[in-house]
Formats: structure tokens, sequence, C-alpha cells
């Protein structure tokens, strides 16, 4: 079963949500409970109101004043619009652009693109990548 997170899924919260969304925020609730958050009455309550949430927005008011469980992936509250890693594949059209009007005069724009693959593909590069996301 999907857990529930308010920092996932859509970015529109009124779209319609199914039962196993329901569920999670109910597994949620029951979680919070058993850490002495909310009372019986006050479980019963939202629970009945989980399984009657159409949308997320309601599902998210059912457990906005609980702690987040989750870090927050996005400093400052905003996300990244890409990954810094693709920043070289986003680059690349503009510099086979680059080439291609300058006659083949600029295929020198290249070579700091194919440096930063090699490196990214190369066993070294991946060994990096792996202690940087320990």
């Amino acid at each position: 079963m999907p857990d529930y997170s308010r920092r996932s899924g859509p970015r529109d919260r009124e779209l319609r949500v199914g039962d196993a969304e329901r569920e999670a925020v109910g597994d949620i609730l029951r979680r919070e409970h058993f850490a002495g958050r909310i009372n019986n009455e006050e479980l019963d309550e939202r629970v009945a109101r989980s399984l009657t949430a159409k949308t997320y927005n309601d599902l998210d008011q059912l457990i906005r004043d609980f702690p987040a469980k989750e870090p927050d992936p996005r400093p400052g509250g905003t996300g990244q619009a890409w990954p810094r890693g693709d920043l070289p594949y986003l680059l690349l059209p503009l510099i086979i652009a680059a080439i291609v009007l300058s006659h083949g005069r600029a295929v020198w724009l290249l070579m700091p693109f194919i440096w930063l693959v090699a490196r990214r593909l190369s066993w070294r590069g991946r060994v990096r990548q792996t202690i940087r996301a320990r």
C-alpha cells in the first residue's frame, strides 16, 4: 500500500482521491493516535472524514497539524526545475546549434560537454556520486 504524503502527488490538490489514498491517511491517523497526538473521539471523527474525502485537499486537512515524517526535498519551499546533473544535457541542443551555425568552427564547444558526460559515465564518477549520496 502506498504511503500518503502532503508533499507528493499531484500539484492540483483539488483532484479526486482513490481508496488507496484514503486508507493511507487512515493509517497515518491510527499511527498518530498510537503516538498520543489525538484521542479516541478525534480519531473516529478524522477516520470517518478520511473515508468520505473526495480530494487531496480534504485529506491534507486531516493530517496538516501532525509533524511531517519526511524532510522537505524543496530548499526554502521551492523545488528545483531539474536536477543539477541534467544541465549538460539541457545545454546540448544550444551547443549543437552553435556548431551548425558556425559551419563546424565551434566544435570546441563540445569539449566541456564531453568531459562532463565522460566523467559522469566513468567508474570514478559513479563512485563519487555514490559517496556523495551517503
